[in-house]
């Protein structure tokens, strides 16, 4: 009669447990939703903005932790196939060339996008502008290639290893978000050398990128010069949709 009795409440236990997550997924659902817009709305108020005293980047903060509670991250490893694809900056870094976290006039603010590949690979791609005219641009494609933090299971690792560029945009309608995917399976070659290889293995080195948030449309992140996290930046991501 036990026996019996286990067999029998066993599917009354799991619809009871399918019941409950369902209601709370219906209860938490608006209020992750409004946190996300939320999020969205104060990135989209800063964008194209310098943060020299960190004070943007702090305003997140609740907001990150709140939308954290309800929804907490599996492990990057778990996560890598929904953060794969491109994705297009509302608002982070916008100098990469110096830690004052001003506006580089030299930096297509508007058109910054990093784009994960599944297999390792990690690109930056942006405009460039010859000492901020508009006229002389060039699109750079910093290439890096990643993998998983063996200390800290939110962490990718990314090693810069090439910086190719393109002197000129597409003139086909060719997205910038595109490149990386065309430049790595060799439909499209680089033109230029935005910075010569041997000074990107040198003098770049690498970085590490703390991946707090993804979901199919939206991406939180941190970016520091090592694993360390000293004085992180701040990167509010929006998914880049391909025709």
């Amino acid at each position: 009669m036990k026996l019996r009795r286990q067999i029998v409440l066993s599917p009354l236990l799991a619809m009871a447990s399918n019941a409950l997550a369902a209601t709370e997924s219906a209860t938490t659902q608006p209020a992750v939703v409004q946190l996300k817009n939320d999020i969205v709305r104060l990135a989209q108020s800063y964008a194209g903005q310098g943060d020299p005293d960190f004070s943007k980047q702090a305003s997140f903060q609740p907001l990150i932790d709140s939308l954290l509670a309800l929804r907490p991250q599996a492990p990057v490893s778990q996560r890598i196939a929904t953060i794969a694809g491109p994705w297009q900056q509302i608002w982070g870094p916008y100098n990469y060339r110096g830690s004052e976290r001003t506006v580089d006039p030299e930096l297509g603010v508007n058109e910054i996008y990093q784009v994960v590949l599944p297999n390792g690979i990690y690109y930056n791609v942006t405009p460039l502008y010859d000492r901020g005219d508009r006229s002389r641009e060039r699109i750079a494609l910093l290439r890096g290639e990643y993998r998983f933090d063996d200390t800290q299971s939110n962490v990718l690792l990314v090693r810069f290893v090439r910086y190719p560029g393109l002197s000129k945009r597409p003139a086909d309608g060719t997205q910038l978000f595109e490149l990386p995917g065309l430049l790595e399976r060799g439909e499209i070659t680089s033109d230029i050398n935005v910075v010569p290889t041997w000074i990107v293995r040198i003098l770049f080195g690498g970085g590490a990128l703390k991946e707090v948030y993804t979901d199919a449309g939206l991406r939180i992140l941190y970016g520091a010069s090592s694993n360390k996290f000293d004085k992180p930046a701040l990167y509010i991501m929006n998914r880049v949709t391909q025709a």
